[in-house]
């Protein structure tokens, strides 16, 4: 069962977010949420959108209008950009199928060699980090008191993206939000735990807005090592997508 946040938890990470230069919107549907995303990337003239493993942004089908509406995006995660390369048939599970599909989006020809696939893949994926203009996540965690966003991630692209690139925006579900960092702690020791067996997860990135400086004299500098913008697009992914995915896919 899919928990959901009171009002004043979704008012109080908005409003603490706020505060650290994070903008935060909430989303009236599926569709909505696509609609400023894409208003967005077309309001800062962008070209290049990177994306990590996000359930939400695939669920609501934001590649798709993106894509439509001009931009180029790249799935980073390589499981994700191996099923993107093939175009939205099941994913290859072959080295020589995978190594045709690699040198194909990449313009050279690479053998059917897991370490040669893996090198290749790291160098396209993140050059195409360093060219985005906005970068695209989801988040494991929103805590309220600090308005933060807790990132899980295993390859290390999520952190990448959320840090690279200009614009961040991370599409999330209201139900990831918790009150404190000791709920976000307890978890991620959870999770860790009863996926993998671990302690905690490899990376885990925390934002708090904008990254600012003030180390340098004379005034409070942003895009210190990230961002300029952060955008949070909150959904009732539930309920929502639910109605999103059923008006998508009804069979005729």
């Amino acid at each position: 069962m899919v928990a959901t946040p009171t009002p004043e938890l979704v008012e109080q990470f908005k409003s603490v977010a706020s505060n650290v230069a994070a903008v935060v919107y909430e989303a009236k549907g599926a569709e909505d949420a696509n609609h400023y995303v894409v208003k967005l990337a077309q309001e800062h003239n962008v070209k290049r959108v990177v994306k990590s493993k996000s359930v939400v942004a695939t669920e609501i089908g934001l590649n798709k209008y993106l894509e439509d509406a001009g931009f180029e995006v790249t799935e980073t995660d390589i499981e994700e950009w191996i099923a993107q390369l093939a175009g939205g048939r099941p994913s290859p599970k072959k080295l020589e199928e995978i190594a045709e599909l690699f040198s194909k989006a990449i313009g050279e020809r690479l053998e059917p060699n897991p370490q040669v696939l893996l090198q290749a893949a790291r160098r396209y994926l993140r050059q195409s980090i360093i060219n985005a203009d906005i970068g695209i996540s989801g988040a494991n965690i929103a805590i309220a008191e600090t308005g933060t966003l807790v990132i899980i991630n295993s390859e290390g692209n999520a952190r990448l993206v959320a840090t690279l690139p200009p614009i961040h925006v991370a599409v999330i579900g209201r139900e990831k939000l918790v009150s404190s960092l000791n709920d976000a702690t307890t978890i991620l020791k959870l999770l860790s735990k009863n996926a993998a067996g671990y302690k905690m997860p490899g990376y885990i990135t925390y934002i708090s807005g904008r990254s600012t400086t003030a180390d340098i004299p004379g005034a409070l500098m942003i895009r210190a090592q990230g961002p300029e913008e952060v955008h949070i697009v909150l959904l009732d992914s539930h309920k929502q997508i639910k109605e999103f995915n059923e008006e998508t896919y009804r069979l005729p």
